[in-house]
């Protein structure tokens, strides 16, 4: 969901379900993410917001830090 700075849903903004699995593979950890729409127009909305290329930008942002905090250990 799209919200304010308050945590209340922005208007005009569709609905997003996410589901966050997280599967051991071949020793390490998977993380699959999954985003479900209501509508095609809703799903269309966000590309064109550039959804994939923000979500793509916040896990290598993760994944720099879970680096950094391995090298701690």
């Amino acid at each position: 969901m799209f919200a304010d700075e308050e945590g209340n849903a922005a208007d005009g903004m569709p609905v997003i379900l996410v589901t966050l699995t997280f599967v051991e593979h071949e020793g390490k950890t998977k993380l699959i993410m999954r985003s479900g729409f209501a509508s095609v127009e809703g799903l269309q909305q966000v590309m064109g917001m550039g959804i994939v290329q923000g979500c793509a930008s916040q896990f290598y942002r993760l994944d720099d830090l879970l680096d950094k905090l391995q090298e701690l250990w």
